[in-house]
């Protein structure tokens, strides 16, 4: 890894972009106009640099600034104008106000000389512009739903930060995780105005506006849409930081102390940060307090320019002409949350002991001993899961590791797929039920509908059964069936809806036991004509808890493809 913490590449191109260019499979020919529901945004953002190059080598590890050499010569701003007219009203910034996903519009104030920046929350975009046009108080906000949804879910899969699975908050979509879902992220306008430049001029003096120095938990891409930015970066020293460090934001006592708490753990080992401590110091708050290292490195940005910058960055910003710069903020679930989660969920199946409220009265009843009681089980427990019952890969089912099929939309859910799309090949119809329910507001069959009888998967992947393997169920997964809701529904007519199709329904959860709301890493339900007997079966054997996995594998040869996909079975060593 390189000290500077920036790689510039220079995108050379001769002209200005053209508004409508074909795409091919040559990357010499990338889009120059960048599309939010292009399938290669990743691609253009980044060109002249190939995406694998950039996952390989610089994804998480270096700043990368793609300078749009042509675009600063011809002096316009096309590369980005399908984003600005189609989906950001022409940078109208009051109609940006008034379309935001935020609850709120913030604006930046400074308070006397303090250089810490005071973030005021205004509910009402009308009042938010206002402010921001007469106090010349630079302001961010999310963007509208619809491009936030686009550019997070692609950017998500093309980096496959949270296996690509996205489930926006503020859309009305269904996915298999909820708010499970392992990546997440959002988009934020960040808006200067006239007198927030560098080369304002306010009684003789300059009145620039600077966003200090801080880092960021997220993976980020910035991209100008219009205006001049100077950014400062140099590398810091926690990798794969919990939270950020925000010095430049007016804070809290408790603000400070959360950020130190969590930075300094991840330091306390000496393997979650980089080296080059000073004097044995802890990690500091302020900028350069034993919490950055080597070389600071500066770059501008200019309209059409693209940065990425990993989490854990030093940046500072300054506004060199007024405009808009877009930032998309990626994060998602760490290996450590969803491993605790299915340990919970394992762990209050496996032994009523640790259902138990933590009970103590001192004399009469000693809680650590019941806890080491239980601890002292732990280890076979983890043992028998790891080596015997399927460990990972019952925590991280192909479906969680694939991005959502049926989606070519680049809208980050998933969907039906429609009779156009089947005849290009599509193996799998996947539709939210409510579009084929009869009460749509029935919760127990809201969901993915997979249809078992004709499911086979995404490109490449398979559920053959390996060499010495036997056949075994996750002890994450359960299935209900649909008739043992439906038969306790008050509404008549609506019980006998839901049991009157020829076909049957059966619900899969996956990893649920691990949060307080008991919401499921995997939701799906199974719709079937043939496989009834089956799935009847396997509800049978989760109650009697005999899962005979030989047994099961010779009865029925080989169960069908989703029963994998999904998490419910999956091949483990005999």
């Amino acid at each position: 890894m390189s000290q500077e913490p920036v790689i510039i590449i220079q995108d050379n191109r001769d002209g200005a972009p053209k508004k409508k260019r074909a795409r091919t499979e040559d990357m010499d020919s990338p889009n120059s106009i960048l599309r939010p529901e292009s399938s290669n945004l990743l691609d253009d953002m980044l060109y002249p640099l190939t995406t694998q190059c950039f996952l390989k080598n610089h994804f998480r590890k270096d700043a990368v600034c793609i300078n749009r050499k042509y675009n600063r010569q011809a002096g316009n701003e096309e590369i980005v104008s399908y984003i600005c007219n189609e989906f950001l009203f022409d940078l109208d910034v009051k109609q940006i106000f008034a379309e935001t996903s935020s609850h709120n519009v913030f604006l930046w104030l400074k308070s006397g000389t303090n250089t810490a920046l005071n973030s005021v929350e205004i509910s009402d975009p009308t009042s938010a512009f206002a402010l921001h046009q007469s106090g010349s108080h630079p302001a961010y906000c999310r963007a509208p739903p619809a491009l936030e949804q686009l550019l997070v879910g692609s950017l998500l899969r093309g980096t496959g930060l949270g296996s690509g699975q996205y489930h926006p908050p503020h859309a009305d979509v269904v996915t298999i995780g909820g708010g499970t879902t392992l990546g997440r992220g959002e988009v934020e306008l960040f808006i200067s105005t006239s007198s927030s430049s560098s080369t304002s001029k306010e009684n003789g003096s300059s009145k620039k506006h600077l966003t200090g120095w801080h880092t960021d938990f997220q993976e980020n891409f910035t991209i100008q849409l219009s205006g001049v930015k100077r950014w400062t970066l140099r590398r810091g020293r926690v990798r794969h930081p919990l939270r950020g460090t925000t010095p430049h934001y007016a804070r809290e006592a408790s603000v400070i102390e959360n950020q130190l708490k969590v930075a300094r753990l991840s330091c306390m080992s000496g393997t979650g940060c980089d080296s080059d401590t000073e004097n044995n110091n802890p990690y500091g708050f302020e900028y350069g307090e034993n919490n950055a290292y080597g070389p600071e490195m500066t770059v501008t940005l200019y309209p059409g320019d693209c940065l990425y910058f990993p989490s854990g960055m030093w940046h500072k910003v300054e506004t060199v002409e007024p405009g808009i710069s877009m930032n998309v903020s990626l994060m998602g679930t760490t290996y450590a949350k969803l491993m605790s989660e299915a340990l919970h969920h394992l762990l209050i199946g496996s032994d009523e002991g640790w259902r138990e409220i933590v009970t103590s009265r001192p004399g009469e009843e000693d809680a650590t001993k019941h806890l080491e009681s239980l601890m002292s089980r732990l280890p076979e427990v983890i043992s028998d899961f790891v080596k015997n019952r399927g460990g990972a890969r019952c925590i991280l089912p192909p479906a969680l590791q694939y991005p959502p099929i049926g989606n070519e939309e680049n809208d980050g859910s998933e969907k039906s797929v429609g009779e156009d799309e089947e005849e290009k090949g599509e193996d799998e119809e996947v539709q939210s039920d409510d579009e084929s329910s009869a009460d749509d507001d029935t919760p127990s069959s809201s969901g993915i509908i997979i249809p078992m009888d004709h499911f086979s998967g995404p490109p490449g992947w398979s559920c053959n059964k390996p060499p010495n393997t036997k056949l075994a169920k996750n002890p994450l997964a359960t299935l209900i069936a649909m008739h043992e809701i439906t038969q306790h529904l008050e509404e008549e007519e609506e019980a006998a809806a839901a049991t009157s199709s020829s076909s049957k329904k059966y619900i899969l959860n996956v990893n649920f036991a691990g949060n307080d709301m008991y919401e499921s890493h995997i939701r799906i339900i199974f719709e079937t004509q043939k496989f009834g007997p089956m799935m009847d079966l396997f509800i049978a054997c989760e109650a009697r808890g005999d899962f005979d996995g030989n047994e099961i594998d010779l009865a029925l040869h080989h169960p069908p493809p989703c029963l994998f996909y999904y998490g419910y079975l999956l091949w483990v060593n005999i």
